[in-house]
């Protein structure tokens, strides 16, 4: 009996000691409803007056409180109207268009364009607007974000092609088929630079030898052969993958009497890097002459003036300079950014007094956000060249540095914020939130097909975020992090985030460009995951560094999904740190470090990827925040396979295997060859966020310096030349796509 009312008295006193957190828990539910029900309020206003665009910014915004119905089917139907008025202002603007009417039609098509979707379609049909008119600069622009805003591979790549003729003027290239296959085969390799296309050309001149690599620090990223099934000794991670050529592809082009203007300026380009600075020479002088009236020509000017002073140095260092700016300019075309730095310091301690390297050396430092060195070697550059404009454009950039820190760093803090918020959330992980984001209610990801959602809950990980409020918050993240980049295109800590934004997007490639800023700094690359195995069931951050694979325990989560934190603090932040620079001290974490020699087999396994070590297996889930985790078939594939390529590439796990991309022959068995078909091209690129798009021109870098600086009390003029001056170091020789087809000005009024 004593017993009995003992338990019942402990129970009544645990219960007591619950209440007042229970009616806390009660009280911040209470005031995000009505937060939530405050934001959707005004959506309903915003919405009433026909301002959809920011209604619907309203309504996703109230999910990150509360996710209600009412916001969920508000959201899907403006979605609907921004969609048929972007049919409407296409279907007026193709009937001016057709009318000979461009001025008319440009000024529909800039109206429909402020309603946010459907980008690319309007900026191709508006280039094509303001070419008709003869306005050539704002026709390339145009035609600039519709390659930016396309995910279509074939219709990028014809975009490219007609960026060229508006550029130099010129049309086809190709004569017959055979003609047309080479080129293809160029701009497809032009396309895959840093991937799976070299450089390396057949032709030599009496000072091309190859360059020897063996004083360059060795390289901080890897290679990647993804069909490589050889054996390798264990924590051999050498890769002997032989890519394609480029410039041989090149040079196997035939053309006519005349050779159109792209073809010159890309064999330009291959001589350049190829360490025939004499023939480069020739080569942009003769493109100079047969586009006249191209729209890059200042532009090529400098760069003859800058190969001329290389042509110029004496002995006995003259030959070796020329061969170590040669590699260096294809080091940066393949975001190889350690070794160009390496081979310029090079170049700096054989000719001291040679000017232009300081000047290169500093805008790499620069770009890297190293001040100090950037500042230093600015200085130096400045005392060393008699030129008046080049030492006014060394000022221009010391004078700039500590803006330019300033508001990066105010960009990163910003995306940081954000994207820490996200997958906090997306892991649960409560004991990082404030009190409020704590109280909402969490539940697993789940796959889309509810039938199958109990059975497949192991294949995906995380927990679920509204997608409309996600993919909101990873294009705000996105907007703050091109800026970033646009100060300091090598940046680690907007690199890497940036790397994460584009996971989110399911655009491996285009997170790989940013990874590589990273790597070549020397600081791990990284994503987040879910770990399960037996009895494991983790989140973790996975970081891939040189020979090493490291797996950061963020939480541990009980069969509810309950988390509870790691006995050490998963870093400053508690997603072992999302950013880190190279200058930064870490305390020590709960880990589990392996070296190439620990890793048996990582694969592709559907959407998931599996570790497999000498005495024990876990599989690693990607949080996946934006949608529907793809569980099957090819989009899963792809989908884990973005991944599986960070372990190929970095730590240099050659043998990784990656899943097919294309359908098995089961899959066209089961599902029936012309249904998959049709599905898999709606998800051949599964990318929901239109908004996130990789940057890399300069005119799509001018324009959102030109936005971000529009509202400081600066002068645009010194930070475009800063960031231009940049650009032309880091891009390297540029390759143009060789137009194959006539230029079609035909109208696109479709919309995908």
């Amino acid at each position: 009996m004593l017993v009995k009312r003992t338990a019942t008295i402990f129970v009544v006193l645990l219960f007591s000691s619950l209440l007042p957190a229970e009616n806390q828990e009660k009280a911040q539910k209470k005031v995000l409803e009505a937060n939530a029900k405050a934001i959707i309020a005004e959506a309903k206003t915003l919405e009433k007056s026909g301002q959809l665009v920011e209604a619907r910014v309203k309504y996703a915004e109230s999910q990150a409180m509360l996710e209600t119905r009412d916001a969920v089917d508000a959201i899907k139907h403006l979605d609907d109207e921004i969609h048929k008025h972007a049919k409407d202002v296409l279907n007026e603007s193709r009937k001016l268009y057709e009318a000979h009417k461009y001025k008319e039609a440009a000024l529909a098509l800039e109206q429909g364009a402020k309603m946010g979707t459907s980008q690319g379609v309007l900026s191709f049909n508006l280039a094509l607007s303001y070419f008709q008119l003869g306005e050539r600069n704002k026709a390339v622009e145009s035609l600039d974000t519709a390659i930016r805003d396309t995910p279509d591979p074939k219709e990028k790549a014809r975009f490219e092609q007609l960026l060229t003729s508006f550029t130099t003027g010129e049309s086809a290239a190709a004569a017959n088929d055979n003609d047309r296959n080479r080129v293809a085969q160029f701009n497809h390799l032009a396309d895959s630079l840093g991937f799976d296309a070299s450089l390396e050309d057949d032709e030599g001149t009496t000072e091309d030898r190859p360059f020897s690599e063996s004083d360059l620090p060795s390289p901080q990223l890897t290679e990647a052969t993804l069909k490589s099934n050889s054996a390798r000794p264990p924590g051999s991670h050498s890769i002997a993958h032989h890519k394609s050529g480029m410039c041989i592809a090149l040079q196997e082009i035939k053309t006519g009497a005349v050779t159109p203007p792209s073809i010159i300026f890309d064999r330009a380009n291959c001589a350049e890097i190829n360490g025939r600075p004499a023939e480069a020479v020739r080569l942009l002088q003769q493109y100079l002459e047969a586009a006249p009236h191209a729209l890059d020509a200042d532009g090529v000017q400098p760069r003859v003036a800058e190969l001329q002073s290389l042509i110029a140095l004496p002995e006995p260092h003259g030959i070796e300079i020329r061969r170590l700016y040669a590699s260096a300019s294809g080091y940066l075309t393949e975001r190889k950014y350690d070794r160009a730095l390496a081979a310029l310091l090079k170049a700096k301690s054989l000719v001291a007094e040679f000017s232009l390297t300081y000047w290169k050396v500093a805008l790499l430092y620069e770009a890297m956000d190293n001040l100090d060195l950037a500042r230093e070697n600015f200085t130096h550059y400045a005392q060393l060249t008699s030129d008046p404009t080049a030492k006014e454009a060394a000022t221009l950039h010391l004078s700039r540095l500590e803006e330019k820190k300033s508001r990066y760093e105010e960009e990163v803090s910003a995306a940081e914020d954000i994207l820490s918020d996200l997958f906090n959330r997306g892991m649960n992980l409560t004991f990082n939130l404030d009190e409020s984001r704590s109280s909402i209610r969490a539940h697993r990801a789940r796959i889309k097909k509810k039938q199958d959602q109990k059975k497949d809950k192991n294949r995906i990980g995380g927990f679920a975020i509204p997608y409309a409020y996600a993919q909101q918050e990873l294009g705000r993240a996105s907007e703050h992090l091109q800026v970033a980049l646009a100060l300091f295109p090598l940046g680690p800590e907007a690199n890497e985030l940036m790397g994460l934004v584009f996971l989110q997007a399911n655009d491996g490639r285009a997170a790989i460009k940013n990874f590589d800023a990273v790597a070549s700094q020397g600081l791990p690359v990284a994503f987040y995951a879910e770990m399960r195995g037996h009895k494991l069931d983790h989140a973790v951050k996975c970081e891939l560094a040189r020979d090493q694979v490291r797996l950061i325990f963020l939480s541990t989560y009980d069969k509810k999904g309950n988390p509870t934190a790691p006995d050490k603090p998963a870093g400053d932040d508690g997603l072992g740190d999302l950013t880190l620079a190279p200058s930064d001290d870490r305390a020590a974490v709960d880990s589990l470090n392996l070296s190439l020699a620990d890793i048996h087999k990582v694969e592709t396994n559907k959407g998931l990827l599996t570790f497999k070590l000498a005495k024990q297996e876990f599989t690693l889930a990607p949080i996946y925040l934006p949608s529907y985790t793809p569980v099957e078939g090819p989009p899963a594939r792809r989908f884990a396979n973005n991944y599986t390529r960070l372990f190929i590439r970095y730590p240099g796990l050659e043998d990784a295997k990656l899943g097919a991309e294309g359908m098995t022959g089961g899959e066209k068995f089961v599902m029936g060859y012309k249904l998959a078909s049709a599905g898999l091209n709606i998800a051949t690129s599964l990318n929901p966020i239109g908004a996130i798009q990789a940057t890399q021109s300069a005119i799509s870098i001018a324009r959102i310096i030109h936005s971000a600086m529009a509202s400081m009390n600066v002068s645009f003029a010194s930070w475009e030349r800063s960031v231009d001056d940049q650009q032309q170091l880091l891009a390297g020789p540029s390759f143009k796509a060789i137009p194959i087809e006539p230029m079609n000005l035909a109208f696109v009024h479709d919309l995908k």
